[in-house]
């Protein structure tokens, strides 16, 4: 069964056996994270919007306004490249449905050597592992798909930290998309947590891979304190009036 969220207007594809026959059901749009009632007998579908406090008379018409999908930047085309098959593309975007299921937040993992001790951590914190081996496999997942959270190995797909295909797609990213995500960068030769580091490779966090065994206390660390900061930082959008406060 195919949903349109009336708040955002997405399309979700809901399965037949996931919906009750006897009563109405409710969901959350993983897009809007507006609660969607979908009522029995064919009834309109409804949304509870959220609730906004002091919203000025004119509707700011900032570029932060707008969603990630038309955000996130496309890499250019490799000239001789063959277009992506709409199998490849369909294999690219994942399904809704996980997310319904499983938790709100998302999380791309490049790094197939570290996999063991990252998942349990990712999964402890309620995030939904998506876990790609080859650059063009990480590409197309975050070319068709926004993930809160991304994880990546210098080294990863052979490559080394000049060279990082997936790096370079998500270093000019706008403003509004990467305070939206989390990105995390894997090393060797890191030490642990340097700001300045990640500030000079536009990740949120570096890790040394020889500090595995405290990944989850550093994690968790480097998530709140991003947290913290993007808080104080879209206070004072709203405070500008360059976006609306929810």
């Amino acid at each position: 069964m195919k949903i349109n969220c009336p708040n955002c207007n997405k399309t979700l594809n809901v399965p037949d056996e996931k919906i009750p026959q006897d009563k109405d059901f409710k969901f959350k749009c993983p897009s809007c994270k507006s609660n969607v009632t979908v009522p029995t007998g064919g009834g309109a579908i409804s949304a509870d919007l959220p609730q906004f406090d002091g919203v000025p008379t004119s509707t700011p018409t900032s570029p932060s306004l707008l969603d990630e999908t038309r955000q996130i930047q496309v890499p250019k085309a490799v000239p001789g490249a063959l277009a992506p098959s709409l199998e490849s593309m369909m294999g690219a975007i994942e399904d809704e449905m996980d997310i319904l299921e499983e938790g709100s937040l998302r999380a791309l993992v490049a790094d197939p050597d570290n996999l063991e001790l990252i998942s349990p951590v990712l999964r402890k914190m309620n995030y939904l592992i998506t876990s790609v081996k080859s650059s063009d496999e990480a590409l197309s997942k975050l070319q068709f798909n926004f993930y809160d959270i991304i994880l990546l190995n210098e080294r990863f797909d052979g490559s080394d930290l000049k060279n990082n295909a997936v790096l370079q797609y998500i270093q000019p990213l706008s403003m509004d998309t990467r305070r939206r995500m989390f990105v995390a960068l894997i090393g060797k030769n890191f030490k642990s947590m340097d700001n300045m580091t990640a500030l000079t490779n536009s990740v949120n966090l570096v890790l040394s891979e020889a500090d595995f065994s405290n990944f989850e206390l550093i994690f968790k660390k480097a998530i709140k304190e991003n947290e913290i900061f993007y808080r104080v930082f879209r206070k004072m959008l709203v405070n500008t009036g360059r976006e609306i406060e929810s």
